[in-house]
């Protein structure tokens, strides 16, 4: 092999974030990209969305990008533990979350709670660390372990915001250790003032390389800033991405997402509640449009948008027959809308 060919291979081997490179074309790869909201407790749905795209329309990621709710569902659909995900977000409580709610079953503050919070000086209102004992008894250590080193198993990125500094910081799981994965996704999904977020005391890096310029990091809901993590992956360097699709949680009008005779403003919570979606949307809109900006730019085969519809009444809604009827009308939607799109794009 010429001389050159061996530098540049070594010189790639270095920098291997500037693209996933095949050592023998030092071409990039071509990858498949799957790209998951957040979305609190409509997991389910997102759930049933990415099962119907892989298993049923048969379409294999290269990588899984997830924000919240789309965080948690990452590793586990990497894996293919599609029964111990669809037991977990069809039948799961405040609890399965929660070390300390802070909300009631019943929908309402839990305002004991929340008094001693703030009494003694605290920044959220509940506590979300049963999310990573959840998690962990879905992915174990020795299944995360396996997932980092087989490379059949798609790449999954997880998106969070710092408070200190207010970047993004999109983690490449199968970069990091087992403990940090857990905290990684519990970030991702962790709601401000309804959670303390997660104060990382770790060197990390973002899968684009970049390390926090501050000494301090408090990482929390990577939907603060995206809701969608797919312009985050599209738009970087680091990968080829050949074909594409995106699953949002939300629904795709604006008279769906903020219908006025849904809203009750009897309680703090609610007001909480309706902050969260107006200003969800707004992020969540601008995702879309950049996205589609993306896959024109790029030249991205485009498997679609996909939305879901508006059954569950708030974030941490955990009514089990809304859950089963979401899980339901996603794959409904998907399936009837799959096909449509693979034949329009031929």
């Amino acid at each position: 092999m010429p001389s050159h060919l061996i530098l540049s291979m070594v010189y790639l081997a270095k920098h291997a974030r500037i693209h996933y490179i095949c050592p023998l074309t030092l071409k990039p790869y071509k990858m498949k990209h799957l790209g998951i909201s957040g979305g609190g407790t409509k997991i389910g749905g997102l759930f049933g969305a990415a099962e119907t795209i892989i298993k049923e329309k048969n379409y294999q990621p290269d990588i899984i990008s997830g924000i919240s709710a789309g965080a948690i569902l990452s590793v586990p659909l990497a894996l293919g533990k599609f029964d111990a995900i669809k037991k977990m977000v069809l039948d799961f409580n405040l609890d399965t979350f929660f070390n300390v709610s802070p909300i009631k079953p019943s929908g309402k503050i839990n305002t004991w709670n929340a008094i001693k919070k703030l009494l003694g000086g605290k920044h959220y209102l509940g506590e979300q660390y049963n999310l990573e004992k959840a998690l962990s008894e879905m992915v174990s250590n020795e299944d995360f372990e396996k997932y980092k080193k087989d490379k059949n198993f798609a790449i999954c990125i997880v998106g969070t915001v710092d408070f200190y500094t207010g970047k993004r910081y999109y983690v490449n799981l199968k970069e990091v250790a087992y403990e940090h994965f857990l905290k990684f996704v519990n970030a991702s999904a962790s709601l401000p003032i309804f959670t303390p977020g997660i104060f990382v005391d770790f060197p990390f890096k973002d899968f684009e390389g970049n390390s926090p310029s501050f000494n301090k990091v408090l990482l929390f809901d990577g939907g603060v800033r995206d809701h969608s993590p797919t312009h985050k992956i599209l738009s970087s360097n680091v990968f080829k991405i050949t074909e594409t699709c995106t699953l949002f949680s939300r629904a795709d009008k604006l008279s769906d997402m903020l219908d006025p005779k849904s809203f009750d403003p009897k309680n703090i919570l609610k007001i909480l509640e309706k902050y969260v979606d107006i200003t969800n949307i707004e992020v969540s809109k601008n995702d879309e449009y950049q996205e589609h900006r993306d896959v024109k730019d790029k030249k991205i085969i485009d498997h679609g948008i996909y939305f879901l519809p508006r059954v569950m009444e708030s974030v941490y809604d955990v009514d089990k027959p809304k859950l089963k009827k979401l899980y339901e009308s996603a794959r409904t939607t998907v399936s009837g809308s799959w096909d449509k799109v693979s034949t329009h794009m031929k």
